[in-house]
């Protein structure tokens, strides 16, 4: 049996895809590390005991959370350095990061169109009033720091710690 080009490449582009989702990374990060030869991140069954979070379910995203990476980048390194800050580690890191993946995977500009809610936190009342500590209050802010520093505050403050503030979300489908 003849394989085609067509097919090949197919085939190539849906391995990839899969190991994207397996690993939780973006399908540019793997493409860019076969087309460079680096060996492929371990895949779920090979993640290191320490980077799993307690399980949790439920809440507005259902299902398990996503395990907290090791090596994270972007808003999710600044987010673990913030939160090491306030002596958030383990278990407390990994519940902040499963709540906030569920709620704007880490976006800080993502907004909820039917609540309003903006940014890593899914801030509300972001208006005149504007819960984020810095920036303008219309728009606004797109500072991941701010809207980190606002958040760990709130979670703090209404639930102290994120564990407590995931099992609510589990709960009730917010925090």
């Amino acid at each position: 049996m003849a394989v085609n080009g067509v097919a090949l490449a197919t085939g190539g582009a849906g391995v990839v895809l899969l190991w994207s989702a397996l690993v939780n990374q973006k399908i540019t990060t793997v493409l860019q590390d076969v087309i460079s030869g680096k060996k492929p991140a371990p895949g779920p069954e090979t993640a290191a005991p320490s980077d799993t979070p307690s399980t949790a379910s439920g809440g507005s995203g259902g299902g398990s959370a996503a395990a907290a990476p090791s090596n994270p980048t972007g808003n999710v390194a600044l987010g673990k350095t913030m939160a090491a800050s306030r002596g958030w580690t383990g278990a407390q890191w990994n519940a902040l990061y499963a709540l906030w993946q569920r709620e704007s995977e880490w976006s800080n500009t993502a907004e909820n169109a039917q609540s309003g809610a903006y940014g890593i936190a899914q801030a509300l009342g972001h208006g005149p009033t504007n819960q984020y500590p810095a920036g303008p209050a219309n728009p606004p802010t797109s500072s991941a720091a701010a809207q980190i520093e606002w958040g760990l505050g709130y979670i703090a403050s209404k639930f102290g710690n994120p564990v407590n503030a995931l099992a609510h979300e589990n709960q009730f489908g917010w925090y």
